[in-house]
């Protein structure tokens, strides 16, 4: 354990960290290898979001204190679901063009931001992150321009940071930072596309 670091905030950073291996999703086979069965990989992720939302409110229900929550998520739908909820209707609704690398950009570059915060270097330490994270992954998918590379970093950039700015306890920056840079980029993911 790094010195200095409690634990459940080691914890909280390298699940954030490590969360885009939850994007296996996109490999596992529509119909689960078996088309006999009838279920689907939507279905598994139906069932994977509503155990881990399920489990979240028996917490809260039941007020069982978990190891890497933060004080105030005590009495609230945790950061963990929050970001459950948002890579599920990422996934379901968003093209993975999208997904991956607004996903990533919320997993690595959250962290980032609270370090950067203590350190004198925000925003411009997480934008430059973030940009860079969210080019590396969309021009990863082959066939885009570097012009249509660049103009979907440089939506979903301010977007993600501003989402992840406000200390809004209701809902957690983990899902915003992963949904307002999707909702934005869709609308605008087919003309950019097609123009540039």
């Amino acid at each position: 354990m790094a010195e200095g670091v409690p634990a459940p905030h080691l914890f909280r950073r390298l699940f954030h960290l490590a969360s885009p291996v939850f994007l296996v999703y996109y490999w596992i086979p529509p119909d689960l290898g078996n088309p006999q069965t009838g279920l689907t990989r939507e279905a598994l992720l139906l069932l994977s979001a509503g155990t881990v939302l399920a489990v979240d409110l028996g917490r809260l229900a039941l007020r069982i204190p978990v190891f890497g929550l933060r004080k105030y998520e005590a009495g609230r739908v945790s950061a963990f679901a929050w970001g459950t909820i948002g890579l599920a209707l990422a996934l379901a609704l968003f093209p993975p063009l999208l997904v991956i690398p607004a996903f990533c950009g919320m997993a690595w570059i959250d962290p980032l931001c609270a370090w950067s915060r203590r350190t004198g270097r925000y925003p411009w330490l997480p934008a430059v992150a973030y940009a860079l994270v969210f080019a590396f992954l969309t021009g990863g998918f082959g066939g885009l321009t570097i012009l249509k590379v660049a103009a979907l970093t440089a939506i979903a950039t301010p977007l993600a940071l501003l989402a992840e700015y406000p200390d809004i306890r209701v809902v957690d920056d983990d899902f915003l930072m992963t949904m307002v840079p999707l909702i934005a980029l869709w609308p605008l993911l087919y003309p950019i596309l097609a123009l540039l």
